[in-house]
């Protein structure tokens, strides 16, 4: 429900409380009314009996008040009478209580309230003189209790002041809890989140549960908002740190050789004798540093926004021909095979960056390589030619495989492979000289952008093999 409609049910909810206990409070003292209205009629018709039975046997009251009272209550229990003489001394009372009737009373007293209903606190009092021949034989007062209307009277006004303050103590209460879930609680849970943001802190708040109201909508593009601010801020730290890895690597990789060329070149003026063999070496060092700095201007492009991938449609098995093309092994005494089972497709790829892909992962599986080790290359589009740990999918891709003899790789660090400036062990190198871990790096951004997948498997001391896919799109012939 909107905010807006749950504010207005609110108010209403809020104002049929003093609505709803004032009809009650009404009807209920209606209800008394009504009851105290009927009580008295019913007490006028037993105080007329009351009057016919006194006054039909007045004879009685000289010689037996006390039977002739309870004469006239044989039928009337509820009711307590009392007889007066013609001087008006009490001569009968049905109540036992002391100060239920007076024992003498005045000419006023008597004379003023004749047939005439008086209310007490207590009970409806009715007086009115007994005639025998026509002459005053005596008085009678008759005592209606009217208790039970009263307390039910007291009962109802403690009933609806008890009813008035529930219901205002439950609406407090859900006013107070709605105004705290959709105002307090949500607001305070932006203020805080506002706080980390801007002191730049990655611990999220404790979440609120939010509704489908403005303030929940508002709360999602809030909490959306403070994500990707979280998330440029963690990619700015990652880029800086990235940034000082970098700073460091080049200033450890290119003075490493550089001072080995130095040596070299003045060892030349030295020993003449070991010029070629010194020469070579600086040469080695100089195709050493022109790969890495290729290495660093490529992964400097790959990261640029304004970076972009050549793409072209190129048949497969070409593009395959392409890759494995130009790998003469023999001078590094290692063994190459190369095998295809390609199906009739094409894809959208860049070849020059994928010969870029293809050239860093045979130059890995050359350097981790034994002498006289073999290096196996590989590709299909084929899914029953995949090997068992190849995740399957439901699209037809273009996979190719790189094999080499090695050490393998633990499992602990397969995952940070791919990750900038991350390197294996020097050990495992059959070659002194490394670049500054980029070239994986670079792969699996080159990949992602034909939307495609690299990995790795290694079960040292088996070996590795590095993969990775490229989806295919339909041709004549041949599936997708």
């Amino acid at each position: 429900m909107k905010l807006r409609g749950q504010l207005n049910l609110l108010l209403l909810a809020t104002a049929l409380v003093p609505f709803i206990a004032t009809s009650l409070f009404s009807y209920q003292l209606n209800r008394v009314a009504k009851e105290e209205s009927s009580n008295h009629l019913e007490s006028m018709i037993v105080a007329k009996s009351i009057s016919r039975t006194l006054n039909q046997n007045a004879q009685m009251f000289d010689g037996s008040a006390k039977e002739l009272g309870r004469l006239a209550l044989k039928q009337h229990e509820n009711v307590q009478l009392g007889l007066y003489s013609k001087d008006r001394a009490l001569q009968f009372q049905s109540s036992s209580e002391e100060g239920g009737f007076a024992t003498h009373l005045t000419p006023e007293a008597m004379f003023s309230n004749l047939y005439s209903w008086q209310s007490s606190d207590s009970a409806y009092i009715y007086k009115e003189p007994i005639f025998l021949q026509d002459q005053i034989a005596g008085y009678f007062e008759l005592h209606f209790d009217k208790s039970g209307i009263r307390k039910e009277t007291k009962e109802v006004y403690m009933l609806t002041i008890l009813f008035f303050l529930i219901t205002v103590g439950i609406t407090l209460f859900i006013v107070q809890h709605w105004f705290k879930r959709n105002m307090l609680v949500p607001f305070a849970w932006m203020k805080a989140e506002m706080d980390e943001v801007a002191y730049g802190k990655q611990n999220r708040t404790t979440p609120v549960k939010r509704g489908r109201t403005e303030v929940g909508q508002l709360m999602d593009n809030f909490a959306n908002m403070a994500a990707h601010l979280r998330a440029i801020d963690a990619q700015k730290q990652s880029d800086d740190e990235d940034r000082k890895k970098l700073i460091a690597a080049i200033s450890h990789d290119l003075r490493t050789p550089l001072t080995s060329i130095r040596a070299y070149a003045e060892g030349m003026n030295a020993h003449p004798d070991k010029r070629e063999e010194y020469s070579k070496v600086i040469l080695a060092k100089t195709e050493y540093m022109q790969r890495l700095i290729e290495d660093l201007l490529i992964f400097s492009q790959v990261h640029s926004t304004s970076f972009s991938l050549s793409l072209k449609k190129v048949d497969a098995e070409e593009l395959v021909e392409l890759l494995f093309d130009g790998y003469d092994l023999e001078k590094e005494q290692l063994r190459l095979s190369t095998s295809m089972e390609i199906e009739p497709a094409e894809v959208d790829a860049d070849a020059g960056r994928l010969v870029q892909v293809m050239d860093n992962l045979v130059t890995n599986a050359i350097c981790y390589s034994p002498e006289g080790g073999a290096i196996s290359l590989y590709a299909t589009n084929k899914q029953s030619c995949l090997p068992p740990f190849v995740e399957r999918t439901n699209e037809q891709r273009l996979y190719i495989f790189v094999k080499d003899e090695g050490q393998g790789i633990p499992s602990g660090v397969q995952r940070q492979l791919f990750d900038p400036f991350f390197q294996v062990e020097q050990a495992r190198s059959q070659t002194n000289d490394k670049g500054v871990g980029l070239g994986l790096s670079i792969c699996r951004e080159l990949i992602h952008q034909h939307g495609g997948t690299i990995d790795v498997y290694s079960s040292p001391p088996h070996g590795s093999t590095f993969f990775f896919s490229i989806p295919c799109i339909k041709t004549e012939g041949g599936n997708e």
